[in-house]
């Protein structure tokens, strides 16, 4: 394994063949143009989402003010959408000593049987330079934090109004993990403390057999990210966000036309060891968008929010803005929905 998360990068052609689908994904319909243009023009602030990402950008470790400052921002943030907030509280020991960690849980209606979880971790590794500088972690994993807060606010009339079939079944989950970096080195114990400690908990509880499918972001705010298809079982999912970046690119909607965030080609087996690890084992459907390679900043002290190409990450959350609404068949009452911009 390469780097702390475990980057195996190795081609799987076996992995290609397979392609299993996932039956959600295959019935995700097309957005109409008009539809679409108005979740990527009219849903779009540049300046609306550097305020989202401004409060996460501080030191932010488990168990330390800076954790509860972001976590009381999260909480607050989509409380204030009227999002179902679940706080899972647990300690744990580390090479530190004891600590105690908080999940954050967020459902837009928790009485739809079947979730569709987006998820992130929103605590910063513990690394301090010599002039005493605490390391900020702007991709790893802020900005995912506040792209998530962007579809949350930018979808939510649409998660409220949608009425078809596939819309009053499922229901987006947003899941905050606390402690994904490690204290010292990577290891099954040093690493993902709150992940390790959800799985077992809804596996416990009956609830992971709800996930329709576990999308988890990461390493992502800079110009030089990628994404691939680590899991055939998700192949569709992720070919479903590629089709959704060439449409907007077609349409001329995204700021770089030219450049690639989602490459089909080739698969990759092995993965990244991230969050998303315990909810693999349990064989929950993983869709992991993670830049890999790795970002140039990646734990470095330069992973700050002067290296943040917001461009680029606003057209990744365009796409991904489209995919989830697409996924979850919202696009039919979006006429509903349209968002002045004396409103944003």
């Amino acid at each position: 394994m390469i780097g702390v998360k475990g980057i195996v990068l190795l081609l799987c052609t076996a992995c290609a063949i397979a392609k299993s689908k996932s039956d959600r994904a295959r019935s995700a319909r097309w957005i109409s143009g008009k539809a679409l243009r108005t979740i990527v023009e009219e849903y779009s602030d540049l300046t609306e989402f550097k305020e989202l990402v401004r409060p996460i950008l501080i030191p932010r470790m488990p168990d330390t003010e800076g954790s509860t400052r972001v976590r009381n921002y999260l909480v607050n943030f989509l409380r204030a959408l009227n999002w179902h907030i679940e706080e899972d509280v647990f300690q744990d020991d580390t090479p530190w000593g004891r600590k105690t960690f908080v999940n954050i849980i967020a459902t837009q209606d928790p009485r739809k049987p079947k979730k569709m979880v987006l998820a992130s971790h929103y605590d910063s590794k513990n690394i301090t330079d010599r002039n005493g500088r605490e390391f900020i972690g702007a991709t790893d994993s802020a900005v995912p934090c506040a792209i998530l807060l962007d579809i949350a606010i930018q979808l939510n009339c649409l998660f409220e109004k949608a009425q078809g079939e596939k819309a009053r079944d499922i229901t987006p989950q947003i899941v905050f993990f606390d402690g994904e970096e490690a204290y010292n080195t990577w290891t099954a114990t040093d690493s993902i403390y709150g992940a390790r400690h959800l799985a077992q908990k809804w596996e416990q509880e009956n609830k992971l057999q709800d996930i329709d499918i576990f999308v988890l972001l990461d390493l992502i705010g800079t110009s030089d990210v990628q994404f691939h298809n680590f899991f055939p079982q998700t192949s569709n999912a992720f070919e479903l966000l590629a089709r959704k970046e060439q449409h907007l690119k077609k349409d001329k909607l995204l700021s770089d036309n030219n450049r690639i965030l989602f490459n089909t080609h080739p698969y990759y087996g092995g993965g990244i060891e991230d969050d998303h690890i315990p909810f693999l084992h349990r064989n929950v459907p993983i869709l992991h968008l993670i830049s890999a390679p790795f970002p140039s900043v990646w734990h470095r002290m330069s992973d700050d929010a002067a290296h943040i190409d917001y461009h680029t990450t606003e057209d990744f959350n365009k796409v991904f803005r489209v995919f989830v609404a697409s996924y979850l068949h919202l696009d039919a009452l979006h006429t509903q929905c349209r968002r002045k911009k004396e409103e944003l």
